[in-house]
């Protein structure tokens, strides 16, 4: 083949690892990624249907594709510059010799990305009248494909101004004449691949690209980049055929050999069988799931389901979920979830969805602590194990390639994750829009609507403006979701809000964005009436008294499975020690300030012992934090929880009676015990901090002592509208409203916060890390950390691996635990961060399974947890 000066650069060069070539030719790197993105366009219709979403001002799909491959194209624009050519000396010699005798100068700090952008300014068409200006919308397209290893490129950008010494003066004339050539007539060609074909001339303005289309474009362009770029798949190869034979060999290639269902971006589901197919044998559908069916779920949209705890929400959403990827209106699903607890727990219901729905999906657990939960580990290992199989099952054929980066875990057929990955995707950290662009194929999940601040509300406001701006669907689920939060968030999808109504809503009910009314349950199909006895234990600590103490030890002699909430992690040490201290009955303790390889094992142990499926083999006594009080299915026979807000309140009782079994004589009726301070009481500590809004406590501790009971479903209405009520009640006490007044206005503030962070483009932060974890969070995180022994092992004596040793992260994460933030300024306060950003503490043994640390006092105790104070 006969050279042009395009051959002399490289896009890709490896002269240590073993090659073909030590070098890949630019144009042949731009065309790969094209062809991946060519192949995956017309292998998945949810991709087009999201870029006919995002560009409506060009409706023919053809020439829509074709803007969309001539910019990919040029995604890499900055690399044809000798600065870049310069970062390869090695391959110089053999690709561009003058170069290689000429060095250009200013390579150290060259980012091909920013520059690319830069360029193409430069080389923008221009339009004709009597001041040529460069073509509409041109730089959104171009910022969006050149910033693809992070972030979305434009005029503001910060560093724009330090590219000015790399486009011109950079190296000799006859050299920057040479890069100016090339670029140019790359572009040449890429109109003539792409654009030409389609009837598209060169200078023609592409369509609008406003913020939504060009995340998705950035997205799609970087995961194309992720595969065109693994020279697994895309050999090194020198200057050998014509693009265009090229560019058809290599779509051939990922066709022939299945590429992208490999990689696991791919996958068929199976036909909608009905919501019966997720049930137990013997099982039928109830409540709000005989909505399902009849739903015909066949368009994309907002799903907002509301049904009590334990009724079935998640199979509901689902099949829902299951209905969109049968039309065709979906290809994935992400579940997200408001803790690693539930997350971990919701993945082992959605391997036993995938089997039904995907035969065998690619399943991705996504949070901070995953690679510690042995289910997922154990599918990771099968895809690495499975790589050299000839046909290994479609659960494993990808999974390693998923796993290895949380920026993935939308990518597959199933995600399961914490909301914070969720938000991700709309803050200003690198790569927000990889998640961005596998949402937008996906039917996003959330579960514990309520569960989210007034921050975490406004992001996720976001999140649904944009999965609407594409096309995409999303289902929300509750049990108690006061109305103005669900009106929020439908307004939020809707382009104008629904007319006001005083009618209270019924219940349970399914909302959908394109209905004013839900649709609610026929009548014999209405949950039953279910009437929960509420008694307040008064006391000023919010603990049980002695008399408190002996009842929970006699309900567990006789058999009771009992339950204990506390919202402090130390009152829920106290009390655990003083059950322990009288060694009457078996007590379980779980919260979340142990070291995660302790708190792995109590985890599973608790759903073992409470769960759905627990053994009968007598009474025991639970105590627990909030980690139990969302999407976990456990059954409790009598539930005890100190005073929260209403709507909290009724998540914990939903795991009381929870599912149809016989109950110890004395339980046969649900009951909880509250504990609350005493009468008259307005000021309610630390618990107030913890919640916020003292009226929330104030209204819910009323409502007790008033009514005595709750009536179900009823009260999902009736009580949480009356707590969550804006107007003043009357005899509401001055400090509870004062109080009240300054948790809304904090609250406003934070919705605003999070609405300016939404709007930033540029950012330093990787997604990894800890200032970008913390975005998603209002307020400031607590601090991991790292227990070890006075030599600096694990608190049993096994040395850490080698930080050079994979195994390393992993002893790092088992060792490590959770503190509030508090203690950042008190207790930690002479504790100095590690590089990783932990506090390694060490610690002296001063009993079997109990440590002390001497230079912050906090001791640790295997079975109680991290603590300021001895408690044994």
């Amino acid at each position: 083949m006969d050279t042009t000066t395009l051959d002399h650069y490289w896009a890709k060069a490896d002269t240590i690892t073993e090659h073909d070539s030590p070098w890949h030719t630019f144009v042949y790197h731009a065309l790969d990624v094209c062809a991946v993105a060519a192949e995956l366009w017309a292998a998945s219709p949810r991709t087009r249907a999201a870029f006919a979403t995002a560009f409506p001002a060009e409706p023919d799909p053809a020439r829509r594709r074709a803007w969309v491959l001539y910019f990919i194209a040029l995604h890499d624009l900055g690399k044809l510059h000798a600065c870049f050519q310069c970062k390869a000396p090695d391959v110089l010699p053999l690709s561009w010799p003058r170069l290689a005798a000429r060095p250009a100068s200013g390579c150290s700090r060259f980012d091909h990305g920013l520059v690319g952008y830069a360029l193409g300014r430069k080389l923008a068409p221009t339009m004709p009248g009597r001041r040529p200006r460069v073509c509409p919308h041109w730089r959104g397209w171009l910022g969006a494909v050149t910033g693809h290893h992070g972030e979305v490129f434009d005029d503001e950008h910060p560093r724009l101004n330090d590219t000015k010494t790399l486009l011109d003066g950079y190296a000799d004339p006859d050299i920057e004449v040479q890069d100016q050539a090339a670029r140019r007539d790359w572009l040449a060609q890429a109109a003539s691949l792409f654009l030409e074909p389609q009837g598209i001339a060169a200078d023609d303005s592409p369509p609008p690209c406003d913020d939504s289309a060009r995340a998705l474009l950035a997205g799609f362009c970087s995961l194309c980049d992720w595969i065109g770029s693994d020279s697994a798949h895309f050999p090194y190869r020198a200057p050998s055929e014509p693009a265009a034979d090229y560019w058809q060999c290599r779509r051939q290639y990922i066709r022939d050999t299945g590429l992208l269902h490999r990689l696991g971006l791919l996958g068929e589901s199976q036909p909608y069988p009905g919501l019966a197919a997720l049930l137990r044998d013997g099982e039928r559908p109830r409540g709000v799931q005989t909505l399902i069916d009849a739903s015909h779920a066949s368009r994309p949209g907002l799903t907002l389901i509301e049904a009590p705890t334990g009724s079935g929400k998640t199979e509901a959403a689902l099949a829902l979920a299951w209905q969109l990827l049968a039309a065709g209106e979906a290809e994935t699903i992400v579940f997200a979830l408001p803790t690693q607890a539930t997350a971990n727990a919701m993945l082992g219901r959605c391997v036993d969805f995938a089997r039904h729905a995907f035969d065998d999906a690619n399943l991705v657990l996504a949070h901070g602590h995953r690679d510690l939960n042995a289910r997922f580990r154990a599918l990771v290992e099968r895809g690495t194990h499975s790589a050299a199989d000839t046909q290994p099952p479609a659960s494993v054929q990808c999974a390693h390639w998923l796993a290895s980066s949380r920026k993935r875990v939308f990518l597959g057929q199933l995600g399961v994750c914490t909301i914070d990955q969720v938000l991700l995707s709309v803050l200003p950290v690198r790569h927000n829009f990889i998640r961005a662009f596998g949402l937008h194929r996906a039917v996003l999940i959330v579960d514990e609507i309520h569960a989210y601040d007034a921050y975490m509300q406004g992001l996720l406001d976001e999140v649904l403006r944009r999965q609407r701006a594409t096309g995409g669907s999303a289902i929300l689920l509750s049990a108690t979701l006061p109305s103005r939060i669900r009106a929020r968030l439908l307004d939020t999808w809707r382009d104008t809000p629904a007319t006001a109504t005083t009618t209270p809503a019924v219940y349970p009910a399914l909302w959908r964005d394109d209905r004013t009314t839900p649709q609610s349950l026929p009548t014999t199909e209405q949950p039953p009436v279910r009437t929960v006895a509420l008694e307040l234990w008064r006391d000023p600590g919010l603990r049980p008294d002695a008399t408190g103490i002996e009842a929970l030890i006699e309900a567990a002699r006789q058999g009771a499975r009992v339950g204990v909430v506390m919202n402090l992690v130390d009152d829920a040490q106290w009390l655990a020690q003083q059950l322990r201290d009288r060694d009457a009955v078996p007590v379980d303790l779980f919260h979340a300030r142990l070291r995660r390889c302790d708190r792995q094992d109590i985890e599973q142990r608790v759903l073992d012992r409470y769960g759905r499926d627990a053994a009968e083999d007598g009474g025991r006594i639970l105590v627990a934090t909030q980690v139990i009080e969302q999407s976990l299915d456990l059954d409790l026979d009598w539930l005890i929880t100190q005073l929260c807000p209403v709507d909290l309140l009724f998540q914990r009782i939903g795991r009381l009676h929870r599912h149809q079994r016989a109950r110890p004589t004395g339980f046969e009726t649900p009951r909880c015990s509250v504990l609350a301070p005493p009468e008259g009481t307005e000021d309610y500590g630390l618990h107030q901090l913890i919640y916020g809004d003292a009226r929330l406590l104030w209204r819910t501790e009323r409502l007790i002592r008033e009514q005595h009971e709750a009536r179900f479903p009823a009260a999902y209405r009736d009580w949480i509208e009356t707590v969550y009520d804006d107007r003043p009640q009357d005899d509401e006490p001055d400090a509870i409203y004062a109080c009240h007044c300054g948790w809304r206005d904090a609250q406003r503030a934070a919705n605003d916060k999070a609405i300016q962070l939404t709007r930033l483009n540029q950012t330093q932060f990787r997604d990894n890390d800890e200032p970008a974890r913390a975005l998603t969070r209002d307020g400031e995180l607590g601090v991991d950390v790292l227990l070890l022994d006075h030599t600096g092992h694990t608190l049993e004596g096994e040395p850490l691996p080698a930080t050079t040793d994979p195994a390393w992260e992993e002893a790092r994460l088992l060792n490590t635990c959770p503190a509030p933030s508090s203690w950042k300024k008190t207790t930690l306060a002479d504790c100095p961060y590690d590089e990783h950003g932990q506090v390694p503490l060490h610690m002296e043994t001063i009993g079997p399974g109990r440590w002390r640390c001497p230079q912050s006092g906090l001791i640790y105790n295997t079975r109680l947890g991290l603590s300021r104070q001895p408690l044994d």
